[in-house]
């Protein structure tokens, strides 16, 4: 029956292997690219407060960790002190993203295709971001693919973040699932250093937002363009 749905839906071998039960996702530079949006509110907030402006052509080297993560990394990179106490300026960023409605955000092409030939293959599927998950929500929403997904987590959904392994063990928890059973994309050292501590294997989408730290680690699979994955 498995063969027979195999041709049917014509998924890449990987998605469609007797131990595969389910697959989880990370967002930013795994489904969606969303980081006009990020660096717009990051660069309207740090102006807002004060600490200066940013490049127009300024990209951080780390746009993959939660959203003080990434404050912190340009801070450094700018060579900008950051208050001791940075609660108001999270809370102005967080302010600042949502207002811009997700308008920049883009679905990564051929991800839709992929994520509806996983419906149809009956995967459960799920995301674990270090999006806040409110706004994990409305960018799914926006993109058209929030109902694809039986389970949603955030940034602030369990007591840690990504890397830790919490949030992607919790999340294959709520798919009745075991580690060992599930796939994890991701496109950054951040996902895959989760998965490595979770015990599931990881699935890189090298046309993400990435990082240096990425070479040194190993992966299941990885991949350019979401249509590499139907066979």
């Amino acid at each position: 029956m498995r063969e027979a749905m195999e041709q049917a839906i014509n998924l890449h071998p990987i998605l469609m292997e007797n131990d595969v039960r389910g697959l989880v996702f990370d967002l930013d530079g795994t489904l969606i690219d969303s980081a006009a949006d990020i660096l717009h509110g990051m660069r309207l907030t740090f102006h807002q407060a004060g600490l200066g402006l940013l490049p127009d052509d300024y990209f951080p080297s780390d746009l993959h960790g939660t959203g003080e993560g990434i404050m912190r990394s340009i801070a450094s990179d700018m060579g900008w002190t950051m208050p001791t106490d940075l609660t108001p300026l999270r809370a102005r960023y967080v302010e600042n993203y949502a207002a811009m409605g997700h308008r920049n955000t883009r679905l990564y092409a051929g991800a839709q295709d992929v994520l509806n030939a996983c419906r149809d293959a009956s995967l459960p599927m799920a995301i674990c971001t270090n999006k806040l998950h409110a706004s994990a929500l409305t960018a799914t929403r926006k993109v058209s693919i929030d109902t694809h997904f039986n389970f949603i987590s955030g940034a602030d959904t369990w007591s840690a973040a990504k890397p830790s392994p919490i949030p992607l063990l919790e999340t294959i928890r709520m798919l009745g699932l075991r580690p060992d059973q599930c796939l994890y994309f991701g496109d950054t050292s951040v996902d895959a250093d989760c998965a490595r501590q979770a015990g599931v294997r990881f699935v890189l989408h090298q046309s993400g937002y990435g990082d240096q730290a990425l070479k040194s680690m190993s992966q299941h699979f990885a991949f350019r363009n979401w249509s590499e994955l139907l066979g």
